[in-house]
Parts: structure tokens; C-alpha cells; sequence
């Protein structure tokens, strides 16, 4: 009875054009995205790969000259473009892609293609991920708005029930329809996602495709949410006017009012510092932490001063440094902290409002989320110690004995070709999960819940 039911309103929602028409401009929208994504992250891969190795061959050529002037000019690193940045580029173009990394101070991101954006940039760019949040419930209430108010009101419902069909079976029926409908025209999507992301990760293309599976998933549960509310809804109300009208007004609470709502709310919930406030009370603990170590070592707590022998600037370079590494670290982390907990924030209000759930989880598997962000940072951070600890030596191997030589000594090329190249191994697809795992929770819950209460307003008393 229920494959019955589904296949009578896969033929229907074909004849009357719904699926052609609404579902075929939804499917355009995403093969459209997929073709701006793969152009972008093929281009973007390519500038930072070259980008990359021109900056650590500038790096290597440069001529004698001391170490420490080495450190300050410093080198960049460039953050790979993820592969899944096809499908979802999620906060990309807002965190930068390049890093400096030079002596005594660790660096964020910069150069934000957001920066060079109108203002329409707020609004979204055109993604695959962001056609499917966006647009894909869209595409659910246009074609099961009136699945079962337009029966009510033609007076077939009744018939129907009379001859025996339970509401229940006719509810999956119908739910299967939509569901089957969705899934026909969005799998031709994913196959050319698929494409698309093993020609970007070629090198690597198992975890990419397992990456892209999950969501594959996710996705999955974020249409079966707005299947069931859109079944929900229809059973519920009395004609097909009513069922969009409320459904509607549902997208456009859930889609485009309540996630700036909740977004605003999650940094109330958990403020973040101003970037003034930032660097002030990094600083402070930095001065705290350099007089405790330079009393220490030297027995002052005045620093680079007069009493210091020049012979000792590659040992006070590097007690320089390892003082500072715990208080950047307890800072930074603490900043990244709270960003996570927003972003958990959100996450659970996705039991209310799903496409925040769907959105953190998307970003999660695609590489581009704060997570990701994170970990390229550290990563970069480490690299720096490196290099400077790498200077800071050779200026102690290289101590001068007569004490007044110390900014004479130059090294040569030997010492720069001992930092090594940045390479970037990105986390894993485990790793990825841990981190995003709530965001499939809570659209897996809502999903069973959305169920639930859709099957609560399917009974015969309640339909009729």
C-alpha cells in the first residue's frame, strides 16, 4: 500500500510540473555552484601551492646576513585549499589564507578575500551547501505543501480512508513520494560532486570521498526534517492556502531570521574580547612573563640593556622566546576556546532551528570550519618555533668572544636551508568527526522528533 500511494505521488508531482519545474532549478542551482566552486578552489589551490614555493625559495636564496634579521623578515605559509571547499567554503573567505611567520610574535591569518566583498557578502555566496540550506527546504514546501490539504479539500482524503488505508500508511506513502523525489534530483548532484572533489584531492582521494559520504548523510537528515514538517504541517491545517502560508513563514523564521538571532545570542552568551582588549592583556602577561624569565636567567629584569653582553643575545633571544610561548599559547587558546563554544552554542539550538546544526557539520567535513582553522594555526605556530629556535642556535654556536662583534657575524645559506618547508598534513576524517559530531547528533534527533510529531497529526479524527 505504501509503494501504492508513493508511486501515485511521484506521478502526480511529474504531472502537474512541480518536480520538473521547481526541482529542476534547485538541481541547475547546485551543478552551477559546484562549477563556481571547483573554478575557485582550482585556482585558489594552484596561487598558494605556487605561492608556497616561491616564498620558501626567497627564503633559501637570501644572502649572508645575521640571523636574527633573517627571523624578523620571517616567511609566509599559505593554507591548502580543502578539497570539499567545492561543496561548502564555509568561513574561508572570512579567516584569511596566508600566515607570517616572524620573530618574537605569532600572527593570525590575513588576506580575507571577505574584505574585497559588497555588502551583499552578509547574504551568503552561491555554494552547493548553500543552495541545499537554503533553497532545499524551499524545494520540499513547494512540492508536499498541499500532499494531503489538497486531498481534504477535493474530498478524496475521506474516500481514501474509507477503504481502508491507515493514515499512517498513507503518511509514508506520501513521505516516501517526497522523499524520493528530493533524493532522484539531488543524487545526480552529489555524483558530480563526487567528480569534482577526486580531481581536486587526486592526491589523497579516499578520505576525501569519505568526507564527502558524511555529508552525503547530513544532508540526508536535514531534507527528512523538512519532509516530515512539511507532511506535519499539511495534515494539520485545513487547505493547501494555509499549509504554504505556514510553511513559509516556518522557512523564513528558521532559515533567515533565527540563525543571525542565534548567532548574536551565542556571543552574548560567550563575549568575545575586542582586539584591543586582546592584545592589551596578552602583552601585559608577555612583560609579566619576560621580567620573571629574564630575572631568572640573568639576574635583571631590564631587557636588551646595557649590562647584557653581547656575547649573550643568542641565549636572551631564545629565553625571549620560550617565555612567550605559554602565555601566547594560554591566550590564543583561550580566544579559540570561546570560539568554540559559540559554535556549540549554535550547534544544539539546531534542535529548534536545523539548518545551523546542518551548516556547523557541513563546514566540519569540508575542512573549512573553525576547527580546521585552528589546527592550520597551531600548525603554522609550531613551524615558527622552528625557524626561530633555529636562529636563536646558531647565534649561540656562534657566540662572539670578544663581546663587541655580535651584529657583525653573518650566516650564510647553510643555516637557511636548516628550516625546513612548511608541509601541512590535513586531520583526518576521524578526526573531523569528533570535532563536528554534535552537529550530526542534533539533526539526528531532530529528525526522530519532527518525525514524531508529524505522525501525532496523522490519526483519522484528526485528518478529517
Amino acid at each position: 500500500m505504501i509503494r501504492l500511494i508513493a508511486r501515485r505521488e511521484l506521478t502526480e508531482l511529474w504531472r502537474d510540473g512541480r518536480l520538473a519545474g521547481a526541482g529542476g532549478l534547485v538541481a541547475l542551482l547546485v551543478c552551477a555552484a559546484l562549477a563556481v566552486g571547483w573554478q575557485r578552489q582550482h585556482e585558489i589551490a594552484a596561487e598558494r601551492t605556487a605561492a608556497q614555493v616561491l616564498d620558501y625559495d626567497d627564503w633559501v636564496s637570501q644572502q649572508e646576513r645575521h640571523p636574527h634579521d633573517a627571523a624578523h623578515q620571517g616567511m609566509h605559509v599559505f593554507k591548502p585549499e580543502p578539497a570539499l571547499a567545492i561543496v561548502d567554503p564555509g568561513i574561508e573567505p572570512y579567516v584569511g589564507s596566508t600566515i607570517w611567520l616572524q620573530a618574537h610574535r605569532q600572527s593570525e591569518l590575513k588576506f580575507r578575500p571577505a574584505q574585497d566583498a559588497t555588502g551583499l557578502q552578509r547574504f551568503g555566496s552561491l555554494s552547493a551547501a548553500w543552495v541545499l540550506q537554503v533553497l532545499g527546504p524551499l524545494l520540499v514546501i513547494v512540492l508536499g505543501f498541499n500532499s494531503i490539504a489538497w486531498e481534504r479539500e477535493q474530498g478524496t482524503l475521506r474516500q481514501v480512508l474509507s477503504l481502508g488505508v491507515a493514515p499512517r500508511q498513507l503518511f509514508w506513502g506520501k513521505a516516501v513520494a517526497l522523499g524520493g523525489a528530493v533524493t532522484t534530483l539531488l543524487v545526480p548532484c552529489f555524483v558530480l560532486a563526487a567528480a569534482a572533489v577526486l580531481y581536486a584531492s587526486s592526491a589523497a582521494p579516499v578520505p576525501a570521498l569519505a568526507r564527502l559520504g558524511w555529508l552525503a548523510g547530513a544532508y540526508a537528515l536535514y531534507f527528512g526534517i523538512w519532509v516530515f514538517v512539511v507532511l506535519g504541517v499539511s495534515a494539520r491545517v485545513r487547505t493547501s492556502r494555509a499549509s504554504m502560508t505556514t510553511l513559509v513563514a516556518l522557512w523564513i523564521v528558521t532559515v533567515v531570521l533565527a540563525p543571525r538571532v542565534i548567532a548574536d545570542l551565542s556571543r552574548r552568551w560567550q563575549p568575545t574580547p575586542t582586539r584591543t582588549e586582546f592584545e592589551r592583556e596578552m602583552q601585559h602577561d608577555l612583560n609579566e612573563e619576560y621580567e620573571h624569565a629574564w630575572r631568572e636567567q640573568f639576574g635583571t629584569s631590564v631587557r636588551w640593556g646595557p649590562d647584557l653582553p653581547l656575547d649573550k643575545w643568542g641565549i636572551s633571544l631564545r629565553v625571549d622566546d620560550h617565555a612567550g610561548y605559554g602565555v601566547t599559547d594560554e591566550h590564543f587558546g583561550a580566544l579559540w576556546d570561546t570560539f568554540a563554544a559559540q559554535r556549540r552554542f549554535q550547534e544544539w539550538a539546531g534542535l529548534a532551528v536545523p539548518i545551523l546544526a546542518v551548516r556547523s557539520f557541513s563546514m566540519g567535513l569540508s575542512g573549512t570550519d573553525f576547527s580546521h582553522h585552528r589546527n592550520f594555526s597551531v600548525a603554522a605556530e609550531q613551524h615558527r618555533r622552528v625557524m626561530q629556535d633555529l636562529m636563536s642556535g646558531d647565534l649561540i654556536e656562534h657566540a662572539d668572544p670578544l663581546k663587541d662583534r655580535h651584529f657583525a657575524y653573518q650566516a650564510d645559506r647553510e643555516l637557511w636551508r636548516q628550516v625546513p618547508r612548511f608541509v601541512y598534513d590535513a586531520p583526518s576524517v576521524g578526526w573531523a568527526l569528533r570535532e563536528s559530531w554534535p552537529g550530526l547528533l542534533v539533526l539526528a534527533l531532530t529528525c526522530a522528533l519532527s518525525a514524531a510529531a508529524a505522525l501525532a497529526a496523522v490519526p483519522r479524527q484528526r485528518m478529517l
